[in-house]
């Protein structure tokens, strides 16, 4: 869909289709030769990629590299680096701009020169003390500052028409900013809310969360039964492959939220960053596609059963259990989850998690084996493997062959 056009940007005009594809083949990609995907009008709505030729499991899609990149907003209260990103509270602030940076090479690279020229020259604190905000929007400096090339990538990316700006109302009480910036800012913000990417962190390094708007994958429809699945490389360069071979004509179909939750979770979360309801065949799925990742154990006592949504994409529907077919009003399991809920904040506080954890052992009352919370924590435990070691050859087998099969499943 074709966002509507900010008077700042100046697009000189619409672009068709095949306009657009060449304008991302050279604004995105790292190489101008023929890609392997096409940009056709979709059934999801808008426009979409589809595949040119079959594309083999495994391949190679594309490339992109992000337009710009920042901290996400849930990490408000964190100092960082406004460039590496790094975690620290010993970071100095530059004397021209107030971005705080690491004593590293990042207060002398290209890139914080031309933006501290930037915000010297356009954007005057109200007060020191609001300095630290900086780093938080650097985001949009880097997009005010896009040759033109990529500028006009914008105009054809999908905008939220239903944005708010608190988070960007404290920034413009910290600085005089000119009204056409806070114009800007504030389309902007309503473009990476639909069209950025969550930058998946790494334990082992001590950086800030980030999100990265990439505009070729923007384009990229989203399934909870995707065929493709998304590298992140250290440059935060993504890349993307199939998770299956992909027919020629076939869209080719991203996973916006993790492919591992439930579906309330999938749906809500998609409701709130993307601005739709997904009612796709594995959310209709009361099983979804036999993986029963949203169950809760039946509550009744003698009975191994699972508890199902009778409709799953209605929130007011009452559960049933696949084996004694005992009914549960909705009440109830809103009131269960809210209980599963606080218990998995409380479990995401602490480091370490053995087998004997009370809040586990409380969890496993309530919840399957198969449950998708359990899931994630396992997929945690594998990536901390990855990392620091500790678990026995068994739990690593068992770790990844549950997570291949219910991947295998929903792919």
């Amino acid at each position: 869909m074709i966002m509507s056009r900010p008077k700042q940007l100046e697009s000189k005009e619409v672009y068709n289709i095949s306009n657009l594809q060449t304008l991302l083949v050279q604004g995105c990609l790292e190489t101008s030769q023929n890609p392997l995907w096409i940009i056709q009008k979709s059934d999801f709505g808008g426009r979409g990629l589809f595949a040119r030729k079959r594309i083999h499991k495994g391949e190679l899609i594309l490339t992109n590299k992000p337009l710009a990149t920042g901290p996400r907003y849930s990490d408000s209260n964190i100092s960082f680096c406004s460039y590496c990103y790094e975690t620290s509270d010993e970071n100095k602030s530059c004397e021209k701009c107030g971005l705080l940076m690491c004593l590293e090479n990042c207060n002398v690279s290209q890139m914080h020169q031309e933006e501290c020229k930037f915000i010297s020259t356009y954007w005057k604190p109200k007060s020191r003390k609001f300095l630290s905000i900086l780093g938080r929007i650097r985001i949009y400096i880097q997009l005010f500052l896009l040759s033109s090339e990529k500028r006009e990538i914008l105009l054809h990316l999908q905008h939220d028409t239903s944005s708010t700006f608190q988070d960007l109302e404290s920034i413009f009480s910290c600085f005089h900013i000119p009204k056409d910036h806070i114009e800007f800012m504030k389309t902007m913000h309503s473009i990476l809310k639909i069209n950025s990417f969550r930058i998946p962190s790494n334990n082992r390094e001590k950086t800030i969360r980030l999100c990265g708007l990439y505009p070729l994958a923007a384009f990229l429809n989203h399934s909870c039964v995707p065929n493709t699945r998304n590298i992140f490389k250290k440059d935060k360069t993504m890349e993307v492959y199939a998770s299956r071979d992909i027919e020629i004509g076939e869209e080719i179909l991203s996973c916006y939220t993790s492919l591992l939750w439930c579906t309330p979770v999938r749906r809500y979360q998609l409701h709130i960053s993307k601005n739709f309801w997904c009612k796709c065949s594995r959310c209709n799925d009361a099983t979804e596609m036999g993986t029963k990742l949203s169950a809760l154990k039946c509550f009744i006592k003698e009975c191994a059963g699972a508890l199902l949504p009778q409709h799953p994409i209605n929130p007011t529907t009452d559960w049933c259990c696949d084996t004694c077919h005992a009914k549960v009003p909705i009440t109830q399991i809103n009131f269960l989850q809210s209980i599963i809920g606080s218990l998995v904040r409380i479990l995401s506080e602490e480091e370490d998690i053995d087998q004997q954890n009370v809040v586990l052992k409380r969890l496993e009352s309530f919840l399957p084996s198969y449950s998708h919370i359990f899931l994630d924590l396992d997929f945690k435990r594998a990536l901390k493997l990855g990392y620091d070691g500790g678990l026995k050859l068994k739990g690593i087998l068992e770790t990844s062959s549950i997570l291949c099969c219910i991947s295998f499943q929903l792919t």
